[in-house]
């Protein structure tokens, strides 16, 4: 017999099925306790206490910003573990969490408890370090490190940003060691907070120099001898710094020299007395300095030095220009290894010389002396002659050409007993030792215009054999360098008494030139705009000075100078000035050169007594006169100046007096009738008065 179910009864049944068929143990959904929000490194970590249920297959996390909130769900894919980093949160906001388990059929519980945290991410800030309280260069790798941070738990340093020092609570001062070497240093500083949250490390530089400055003094020498005032010469190097600042003593009595830059040679002179002198020079590079100290004397000797072409290593030919350096020097002589000195010369600082036959090392020795005949020391300098090898480096580009439009070259090579070689283009470092070769493809640096190839050997036991270069210009079509450069000195003038001259300048094809004194050496003008005219300064002194002259363009460069004898002072007197008249009324003048002078030409000027002024009546290159154009019958008075051939004009002579033609002379008469009082003396012989010219008888 069927019986009809009531429908409210079924429906209760299905709820009940349902809610038992998704709790653990038929009876309700797994539950997770415990849930707890801690602030953490990156975010808030979420942990809760696993549910009990066997069939609990994960966790759905919820959060909000709002406290009894829901919010939404945060966990992509179902959370397995019973913790949960929050990372997707802003720096100082609250968030309410509430997590819910999950049963194996997907049921959810419904579980409402909640837990809160404030986010804590941001890291510590306003990091800064300092190295010895900011100091440029330090001495020693040992420094102190001043450092400050905000919201810093733990922090830490480094020399690479790689190997860090062990994380050390925070604190404004350290003791830290620099990297090894001397150069530029980093150090770098960074922190956390107590979460872990760290940031971005920050640095501080300083330059390591535990060595100073390196001092080379090329003159004085220890030991030496000069003339007052001497020559300061020398340079300095240093393994950081660019430049120095240095300072001088002569016998404890300082003397400032200024910032020098380093590789570079100065020369300054300095007055001192005869005797024997101490001199210190000491140089600082801001972290370090050093003292050279060295005795030398100053003598009236001459001192000398001597070089065979520049210094140069070798030669191929007997016939050598050699370049003497001599202080107080008026003669010189010279001798090759036979000891045989040639005659006592003028002291020039040029001069050519042929060495003693054969190959092999040359020696050639010099001695000088002033014109008071004290000798110098012995000066001697070597070369070694080959006249089978040529030049014992060298070095072409593309057989010697001026130009080429590719980059790609040739070289063709050669090094006398050479194993190894390398080669650089300008302003590049070198590069790699090879083998010695004859020829080698080549490319030149980038851009237009001149290029250097640098080339230097050295021999199987590691002698450095010397340099060599060979310049090109590289240019995509011909290039046209300057040409027919030329220069005059006050329009060719050979002597000047002035430093301030004009010259008159010429080239073809420059753009841009500069210009330098005899004793600049490597110093030039900067380059200025071709010009065709400018005001100059000769170098300081008297004597024979040469101004250099150099043009180029974007193709080449091309040089002239051009030489002026500088005189500024005047010839010495002329205090001999003697003459007498002939039976034709013509007046001779006889006088002596003066010394110390370059003479040019005299002047001859004559006065009428009775009028007084003295007006220029001739000139002549010698000592001699003849003034045949007196008016006769008149006294007059005659003075001799000397030009010499800077335009420098003497002192007046002394005056001789003299009457042009007979004379009423009047006066006492002597014994014999000669008119005494005007110089008329009594001849013997003639019977007769004679003139006071004549001195004595015929």
């Amino acid at each position: 017999m069927k019986k009809n179910i009531p429908l409210a009864i079924l429906g209760l049944a299905i709820l009940a099925f349902v809610l038992l068929a998704g709790c653990p143990g038929g009876t309700s959904a797994p539950e997770a306790t415990g849930i707890t929000a801690t602030p953490a490194e990156g975010g808030i970590q979420v942990s809760w206490n696993p549910s009990q249920a066997s069939d609990t297959v994960g966790y759905n996390l919820y959060r909000s910003r709002e406290a009894g909130v829901l919010g939404e769900k945060i966990n992509p894919v179902v959370i397995k573990d019973n913790t949960y980093l929050d990372s997707d949160v802003a720096n100082g906001a609250v968030y309410y969490y509430t997590v819910r388990a999950i049963s194996s059929s997907g049921a959810e519980n419904q579980n409402t408890e909640q837990a809160s945290a404030t986010v804590q991410v941001n890291p510590p800030s306003a990091l800064s370090i300092t190295i010895d309280d900011g100091a440029k260069y330090v001495g020693s790798p040992a420094v102190t490190l001043t450092l400050s941070a905000a919201n810093a738990a733990e922090c830490r340093v480094s020399n690479d940003k790689e190997t860090w020092s062990a994380w050390a609570p925070y604190s404004t001062s350290m003791s830290w060691e620099l990297s090894a070497g001397d150069g530029h240093k980093t150090v770098y500083y960074v922190c956390k907070d107590s979460l872990g949250n760290t940031a971005y490390p920050v640095s501080a530089s300083v330059v390591l120099d535990t060595s100073g400055p390196v001092i080379t003094i090329k003159s004085p020498k220890e030991g030496g001898s000069y003339t007052s005032p001497f020559d300061l010469t020398g340079s300095v190097t240093d393994n950081v710094a660019s430049t120095v600042l240095c300072t001088g003593r002569l016998d404890g009595a300082a003397f400032a020299i200024g910032h020098l830059d380093v590789g570079v040679e100065e020369t300054m002179q300095i007055n001192a007395d005869s005797g024997s002198h101490t001199l210190e020079v000491t140089c600082d590079d801001g972290a370090n300095s050093n003292t050279e100290t060295l005795n030398f004397m100053i003598t009236g000797q001459p001192s000398v030095e001597i070089h065979i072409e520049n210094g140069a290593p070798y030669t191929n030919t007997q016939y050598v220009t050699i370049q003497v350096e001599a202080e107080n020097a008026d003669y010189c002589r010279f001798a090759n290894e036979n000891g045989v000195y040639s005659g006592w010369l003028s002291f020039v600082t040029e001069k050519y010389w042929t060495l003693s036959g054969g190959d092999g090392v040359k020696t050639v020795y010099v001695q000088c002396k002033n014109a008071d005949g004290v000798i110098s020391e012995t000066a001697s300098d070597t070369i070694y002659l080959d006249t089978h090898q040529g030049d014992r480096i060298s070095i072409e580009i593309d057989n010697g050409d001026e130009w080429t439009n590719s980059r790609d070259v040739k070289l063709g090579l050669y090094c006398y007993a050479a194993e190894q070689c390398r080669y650089r283009n300008e302003g590049d470092d070198w590069s790699a030792w090879s083998s010695y070769t004859t020829k080698k493809y080549w490319t030149l640096s980038s851009g237009e215009g001149e290029k250097t190839v640098h080339y230097n050997c050295k021999d199987y036991a590691g002698n450095d054999l010397g340099d060599a270069e060979a310049t090109i210009t590289y240019s995509k079509v011909e290039p046209v360098a300057p040409s027919d450069l030329s220069i005059k000195i006050n329009g060719g003038d050979s002597h000047t008494s002035s430093h301030s001259v004009t010259l008159s300048l010429r080239a073809t094809n420059a753009d841009v030139c500069r210009y330098k004194n005899d004793q600049d050496t490597d110093w030039w003008t900067q380059w200025d705009d071709y010009t065709t005219s400018m005001d100059w300064e000769l170098s300081p002194g008297d004597g024979h000075k040469t101004v250099y002259y150099e043009c180029k363009n974007d193709y080449g460069k091309d040089s002239a100078h051009a030489s002026i004898y500088v005189d500024s002072a005047p010839p010495g007197p002329i205090d001999d000035l003697s003459g007498f008249v002939d039976t034709s009324d013509t007046v001779h003048l006889a006088w002596s050169r003066p010394s110390g002078s370059d003479i040019h030409e005299y002047q001859i000027w004559r006065s009428n007594t009775a009028l007084g002024s003295f007006q220029k009546v001739g000139s002549t290159q010698t000592t001699t006169y003849q003034d045949s154009s007196a008016t006769p019958g008149y006294e007059y008075a005659w003075i001799v100046k000397a030009l010499d051939s800077a335009g420098n004009e003497g002192p007046d002579s002394n005056t001789v007096t003299l009457f042009v033609g007979e004379e009423d002379v009047g006066g006492d008469e002597d014994e014999h009738g000669c008119i005494a009082s005007a110089g008329y003396t009594w001849c013997e012989s003639l019977q007769e008065c004679i003139r006071p010219w004549e001195t004595e008888c015929p």
